[in-house]
Parts: structure tokens; C-alpha cells; sequence
């Protein structure tokens, strides 16, 4: 037989197999005579950590190691000689170090035309397990079902590497005559097998699989699925020789009857049972409900078929109930539903009843879904009288939202049951300008809004969640499915950006925003009170913050609300007892008649040119423990306190104090300057309380500039106008702020009666290196001059900045280039020293 003829061959014999080994339990391959792969199967493949198509071709060489190759010569030299040979090793499986063990068969192609081996079949099963066991009684137990055979229609004989029929020679092989073998077989199935024989056996017959109980030696029953494909044919093309395979299904069919005994029970206990028990398939329609709910006249589903519905379609107006949301989430996400209560209607003009689903996701062995299977009970008389307790105990009588102590309640169930390692979140929600609202348009309008806001609430947040009111115009969520902080402030943007859509009423539209704060369990709380704290906390933060915000609690964030609270504290007692200090900055004034100073002046030179025209009083505050806290925190909490209107009096009574001090002591006779807001102004009596002050320290009132901060208040408040007019008529100065960088408003600043404006620091500080600040001081200087007002430049800290202003024409400045802010005495001592330079 020439070589192309003996490779048509064994390819004949590799296709034969091909057809069924991906189906086997096994490891098969095809090689020809010289150990050449010819096929293999995916587990074959898988093995090596290779695909087939890499595989085919390669020689035995190159796919066992060395090692391995000496090891099995004499099974493949057995095999080439016709021989079934069997064997054991070690190997190692692609991916994996430990060695696993292999149980290799190795059959024959039957012999050619010259009785040559074209080739062999290799199967090979991963033993591991069964070397695992200590004994050879083990080894027997725990060996897998599977046997090869050959069946011999000429001389009436089967042989099987194993002996089924005798369970104490089971891993011996056996050859039966076919009435033996046949006379084992259980009388039942003897038909069928004997009809599998028959079709394989035919012309057009190929490969059958037929499954066969055989009855053993010892009586006991073996359950088999048996498949088989022809190996040879006669002349006329009947059968002569099938070659198959075996599988003990024993235990597989004993497990099946078993369940089939269980499932009847359960489907007795379900048609005698009082609930209704359904299950429905992958897309939610239902394939069964129990009959006797079909048949049973106490029961609604009496009158209705739902066999083959969808459970989506069954309540119509299923769409505007939370409770269905929430049931169709948890079966899209494929969770359990443990006592959810859910309405249903079964018609438009029917009583709405209420049920109680508990259901459970089918998953196969392959972890697939399979559809639900659960249970259902009518509860709408239970349900009916929980919703008077409820409405009455835990919901908000205007929004139908859960109450403040409903909510608390559902933030201790999900501390409850959240697992370690999982979320959930808080949200606190406050409506910003909802008391304009309410205050200008009534308390109907703000109700509605109120409602409104519910509705959206309720809308945004997803089925398993709680949407409630706190109190007032305040509202809480609770998201459950909120697994980080990431997720929460995701949550809480959209409902940001849902709530400050605008809301039609009455031909008006009404618009608020929200500031929300979020808190996520466990890492910012454990208990409720902390989450409802720390949410609060950090909404409030959102308000400080400008108001349509969301804002994270953190520890810094505790941290800053603990020092707030605390410097809130201390600074009520402070304006009682009046526990602040004053410093003052010197506003120096350059001396007439002075030559301008080159770039070689220096500093000393430069102060002699200049002399004290006044200073600025600044507040001070040091806490109980020794603390000085910067005056940028403290005011803001004073403002933000409403403190400001008690604590400017005081503060003015402590900086005349001191400046009389400085007048009385030093004989200074500059001014004093008091910053104060237009907010301050507002205050009643403020002209007569600062005159009335001014006089009992005996400071005279043109010794005092009151310093405005550019502010669009004043733009906006005529009655300020009259309020500067009164303090210029009784002869105090007042003097434009932070001019530059604010409102800086050139039509009202003609219409103020201010006779000063200062440069403000963000100016003045680099204008000799800063060609934007030196226009903007420039264009500043040349205004005041043309308007005969006082120029100051606060802010001045060099040498360089201090000779540019000198040359542009400013006449004062203020900044640390002279002197910093400095205390009572400091100050003193100040004056002192420059009078005493004077006399000499």
C-alpha cells in the first residue's frame, strides 16, 4: 500500500472519531504510524495549553517532554504492533506546576491490507483523584464510569476493557459472547438495544446511542448509556465490527428519580397549600401556578388564566407603583424578593388587593438563570390595617414621604443586614430660598412645592431605596445601592439637577436649588445618629459654601465643624466679656517737600521721608488657650453666626480705647481708621453710637475713618446714601476699601461722599514688576487726583514696590515695608521712638 493510500486511511479513521470525541469525557487524540498528530479533541488541545489546529502535525516528540518520551517506547512499540497497550504517568498540565496522573489507553487502527498499524487512537483520563486515595479499594470507588469495547459481528463476540457485569472484576477486561452479554441485559430494554444493533448494523447506519440497564452476576442493576460507530463492513456494506464506548449513568438516573419523587411531593403539598406557587421562565412569563389556586373560589386567580403571561403585564397600572419598581429590579438583577407587598387590581373597577412575594432565582448547574420560582399570599387585610398605623406613626401627612422616624427606622434595618465590606448611603437634602418662597407667596404655594419636591424624590430614587421628609423644607434619602462614596455623590448630583428644575403653579414658575450633604456607611458613621449627623454636617458645609452644592462628609470636614462650634462658643463669651485686642497698622504719609529717592536709597532713608498720618484699628482675637485665631476665620463665623451687629460695637469701643490711649499718651494726632460692612450700617441708632462712643473716650469725630468694603450692597441701598451723609455732616471721614479688585463702581463712587480710597493689596503688592497692577495703580492715582480724594496704597512690603509708588504719585501707603500691624503697646513705643528721632 503505497503511502498517500495509508494516509487517506488513517485520516478515514481520525474523521471517524472526530465526529464523537468532543463529546467524550476524555482526552482523544489520532496518530499515525510514525507518532505524528493526525487529530485531537478540545481537551486534548486544552492539555497542552494549545488549540488543535497548533497541534496538528507535530510529531510525539515535541508535545511529551524527554523524560516522559523514554518512558512510554515500549506502550507506542506495542501499539505499532497491533496491541491495545496501557499505561500510567506524570505530566504536566499548560498552566499548572504540580504534576497531575494520566491513565493512557492506546488502541490500534485496524491493520491494513498487509496487516501494517497505520496509526493508533490515544485516550488518555486525568486519574489525579484516584491517586489520591491510599488503597486499591479506594482506587475501585472512586474510578470514573467509562469503558471502551469492541463488538465482533463475525465471531459473535464483545470485548470490554472492563466488566461491568461483575462488580468484583469491574477494571478487568472481558470478552463476552454476544447471548451472554446480551442474556445480562434487562428485559425491558432488550428491545431497544437490540433495534440500536439493528440500525447501526444497516447499510446506512453509522453511529447510535441507546441507553441499557444490565443486571450483574450478583443481581444488582447497572444503568448504561452506550454509543456506538461502525468500524468495518462487509461487501455489502452491513457491519461487521462496532467500536464504542460505555458511561455508568447508575447514579445520574437514581439522583433524576429521586428529584422526580421530591417534585411530586412538592406539587401535592402546593395543590393542598393555602399560598399559590409559581414559577416563570427566563423572560418572567409564568409556565405554573398551583391548581388549586386556579380552583379554589376564595381566591382572585379562580377567574383568571395566567399561564404563559408576562409577570410585567399582569397589574396595568404597575408603572406608577414603587412597590412593582422595586420587584421588577430585583428580578432584572436576578436578587431574591423576601416579603415584598406589591398592589394588584384585577380590573379597572376592581377592589386593589395587595399580595406577599417571596421568590428565589433558578440558576442550573452551568450558573445560568432559569427563570424564578416562588410563593404568593393574599395580605390586603393585613396590609390594609398596617397602612392606618403606618400613615399615622411614619409618614409625613403633606408629601405621604416617610417621616423622620420611619426613615430612622429603615437606617437601622440596613445597618442591620449590609454584610461587612458593603455600603450604603445617606443624602440630606435642603431646599435653598424655599422661606422666600413660602414667605412671599404663602404657605399653599410652598406646599406645593414641598409636594412637588416629593414627587421627584420619589421618582429619582430607585425601588430599594427611601425617599423622606425630615422636617420643614429638609428631606432625606436613603440609598442602598450606593456602594461607595463615588456612587452616592453620582446619586445625589442627579437629584441636585432634578430639583432645580423650575415648577409650574398658577402661571408663575417657582425655581429653588438644593444643597446636599452625603454620608456612606460604615466609613463616616456606624450608628444612625452619626450618618444623620455627619449628612447633616455636610449639607450645611454645601450652604457655607454657596448653596447648590453637594458636599462629602470627611474627618477634615468634622474636624472644621467641632472648631467652629467650639470658636462659636468661645466667641459669644468673648463679645460679652469683651475679650479682644486691637492692633494698628501705621498708614504712613510722605513729608512735603521731599526729593524723589533714587533705586540706591535705603530703607532707613527712605522711613525718615515719611511720617505717621494715621492707623487702622484691627480686631485680634486670642482663645482661652493661648490660640491666635486669624481674623479671616473668626469674622466669617461671626457673620455667619449673625454676630456681627454685637460684635461691632464692642470691637469700635475697644479700638477708641486704645486709640485714646495713643493720642493721650504720645500726643498722636493722626486719624484712626474702623473698617466696617454696609451690612453693619444697617443697624438702628449706628450714626448716634459711634458719635456717643467717640465722645466718651474723648476722640474727636474728624480723627475717625469709617472704611467701606466695595460692596453691590451699596449699589442696591439708597438708604446707605443717607447714612454716609450724616457721618461727612458731623465731620467723619470715610474712606473706599479694597478699591481695584470688588465692585469698583465708578458712577457711585461720584455719589458717595467719601474723601479716600485705597489701592487694595492685590494691587499695590508687585506693581513695580507687574505691568497690569502698574497700569491699574496708575489709572487709580490719576482718578483720585481728578476727583481730589486721598489716595492709600495698602500692601506695600518692598523697597521696589515702595519707590514705584513714590514716583507715581502716591501719597501714603500702608505695609509691612515700615512696619506690620502691631499691638497697643507696640504701638505706643512706636510714637515714641519717632519722636525722640524728631528732636534730635
Amino acid at each position: 500500500m503505497g503511502q498517500e493510500t495509508q494516509a487517506r486511511v488513517a485520516d478515514s479513521w481520525c474523521e471517524d472519531i472526530a465526529q464523537w470525541a468532543e463529546h467524550l469525557p476524555l482526552m482523544a487524540a489520532c496518530f499515525d504510524a510514525h507518532s505524528r498528530l493526525l487529530y485531537c479533541n478540545t481537551a486534548y488541545a486544552n492539555w497542552l495549553g494549545k488549540t488543535p489546529a497548533e497541534l496538528l502535525g507535530k510529531s510525539l516528540d515535541a508535545l511529551v517532554p524527554h523524560e516522559t518520551l523514554v518512558t512510554i517506547t515500549q506502550p507506542i512499540a506495542a501499539v505499532l504492533r497491533g496491541e491495545i497497550a496501557q499505561y500510567e504517568r506524570q505530566g504536566h498540565h499548560a498552566g499548572r506546576q504540580a504534576k497531575r496522573w494520566l491513565r493512557v489507553r492506546l488502541v490500534p487502527f485496524p491493520p491494513g491490507e498487509q496487516g501494517a498499524v497505520l496509526g493508533y487512537f490515544c485516550f488518555m483520563q486525568d486519574t489525579t483523584r484516584l491517586h489520591a486515595s491510599d488503597t486499591s479499594l479506594d482506587l475501585l470507588r472512586t474510578s470514573p464510569g467509562l469503558t471502551v469495547w469492541e463488538l465482533d459481528l463475525q465471531t459473535g463476540q464483545l470485548h470490554a476493557e472492563q466488566n461491568w457485569l461483575d462488580e468484583a472484576h469491574r477494571h478487568e477486561p472481558k470478552t463476552f459472547t454476544i447471548p451472554e452479554w446480551m442474556g445480562h441485559v434487562a428485559p425491558a430494554d432488550l428491545p431497544a438495544l437490540e433495534q440500536a444493533i439493528a440500525r447501526i448494523s444497516a447499510p446506512d447506519g453509522f453511529v447510535q446511542t441507546v441507553e441499557t440497564r444490565f443486571i450483574r452476576v450478583d443481581g444488582s442493576t447497572v444503568t448504561t448509556m452506550n454509543h456506538g460507530m461502525v468500524r468495518e463492513r462487509g461487501p455489502d456494506g452491513v457491519a461487521t465490527r462496532i467500536f464504542g464506548l460505555t458511561w455508568d449513568i447508575t447514579e445520574l438516573r437514581q439522583t433524576q428519580t429521586r428529584l422526580q419523587r421530591s417534585e411530586s411531593r412538592f406539587r401535592m403539598l402546593a395543590e393542598l397549600s393555602s399560598e399559590w406557587f409559581w414559577e416563570s421562565d427566563p423572560n418572567d412569563v409564568l409556565i405554573y401556578i398551583t391548581r388549586s389556586s386556579r380552583r379554589a373560589s376564595e381566591s382572585p386567580l379562580a377567574t383568571l388564566n395566567l399561564v404563559g403571561r408576562n409577570l410585567n403585564a399582569l397589574y396595568p397600572g404597575q408603572e406608577f407603583s414603587p412597590e412593582w419598581a422595586q420587584l421588577r429590579f430585583l428580578m432584572e438583577e436576578h436578587e431574591e424578593v423576601r416579603d415584598l407587598i406589591v398592589p394588584f387590581r384585577l380590573g379597572p373597577d376592581q377592589a386593589l388587593l395587595w399580595w406577599r412575594i417571596d421568590a428565589s432565582p433558578m440558576i442550573d448547574h452551568l450558573g445560568l438563570f432559569q427563570g424564578y420560582r416562588g410563593v404568593v399570599r393574599d395580605v390586603t387585610k393585613a396590609h390594609q390595617a398596617e397602612e392606618k398605623l403606618e400613615l399615622a406613626a411614619y409618614r409625613d401627612t403633606l408629601t405621604g414621604l416617610a417621616n423622620r422616624t420611619l426613615f430612622e427606622k429603615h437606617v437601622e434595618d440596613a445597618i442591620a443586614v449590609t454584610p461587612p465590606g458593603q455600603s450604603f448611603a445617606v443624602l440630606f437634602i435642603d431646599l435653598d430660598r424655599f422661606k422666600l418662597i413660602n414667605d412671599a407667596l404663602g404657605h399653599a404655594v410652598g406646599d406645593k412645592v414641598l409636594v412637588e419636591t416629593a414627587q421627584r424624590l420619589v421618582q429619582l430614587a430607585r425601588p430599594n431605596n427611601t425617599a423622606a421628609r425630615f422636617g420643614g423644607d429638609e428631606f432625606l434619602v436613603l440609598a442602598r445601592d450606593a456602594r461607595d462614596v463615588a456612587q452616592a455623590l453620582r446619586l445625589a448630583a442627579l437629584v441636585q439637577q432634578s430639583l432645580g428644575e423650575p415648577m409650574h403653579h398658577a402661571e408663575r414658575t417657582l425655581q429653588t436649588t438644593a444643597s446636599i450633604g452625603v454620608a456612606v456607611f460604615p466609613q463616616h458613621g456606624r450608628t444612625t445618629a452619626e450618618l444623620l449627623g455627619r449628612a447633616d454636617a455636610a449639607m450645611h458645609e454645601s450652604k457655607m459654601l454657596g448653596r447648590n452644592r453637594v458636599e462629602s462628609f470627611s474627618v477634615a470636614l468634622q474636624s472644621r465643624i467641632e472648631r467652629r462650634s467650639q470658636l462659636e462658643e468661645e466667641l459669644r463669651a468673648a463679645i460679652t466679656n469683651r475679650r479682644f485686642e486691637v492692633h494698628f497698622q501705621p498708614i504712613w504719609s510722605r513729608k512735603q517737600n521731599v526729593l524723589l529717592h533714587d533705586d540706591s536709597a535705603t530703607l532707613e532713608i527712605l522711613r525718615g521721608a515719611y511720617e505717621i498720618a494715621g492707623v487702622e484699628a484691627l480686631a485680634r482675637w486670642t482663645r482661652g488657650n493661648g490660640e491666635r485665631v486669624q481674623p479671616d476665620e473668626f469674622i466669617t463665623i461671626l457673620a455667619d453666626c449673625g454676630l456681627l451687629d454685637s460684635f461691632g460695637p464692642v470691637m469700635m469701643s475697644v479700638a477708641l480705647e486704645g486709640f485714646a490711649r495713643l493720642r493721650k499718651e504720645q500726643g498722636f494726632t493722626g486719624t484712626m481708621a474702623y473698617n466696617v460692612s454696609p451690612r453693619q450700617l444697617h443697624v438702628n441708632a449706628c450714626v448716634s453710637c459711634i458719635f456717643d462712643m467717640a465722645a466718651s473716650f474723648d476722640v474727636p469725630r474728624d480723627k475717625l475713618v469709617l472704611e467701606l468694603t466695595e460692596n453691590v450692597e451699596i449699589e442696591h441701598n439708597p438708604d446707605l446714601l443717607s447714612v454716609f451723609e450724616q457721618f461727612r455732616q458731623m465731620g467723619v471721614q470715610l474712606s473706599l476699601d479694597d478699591f481695584g479688585v470688588g465692585y469698583s463702581n465708578l458712577g457711585y463712587l461720584t455719589r458717595l461722599p467719601v474723601s479716600q480710597i485705597k489701592i487694595d493689596r492685590a494691587i499695590a503688592s508687585g506693581v513695580s514688576t507687574d505691568r497690569f497692577k502698574a497700569a491699574i495703580a496708575r489709572a487709580t492715582l490719576t482718578m483720585a487726583k481728578t476727583l481730589n480724594l486721598e489716595v492709600v496704597a495698602e500692601g506695600v512690603e518692598t523697597v521696589a514696590d515702595l519707590l514705584w509708588m513714590e514716583r507715581a504719585g502716591c501719597p501714603m501707603i500702608q505695609g509691612w515695608v515700615f512696619s506690620r500691624a502691631l499691638n497697643l503697646q507696640q504701638t505706643l513705643n512706636l510714637l515714641r521712638d519717632l519722636r525722640t528721632q524728631q528732636t534730635h
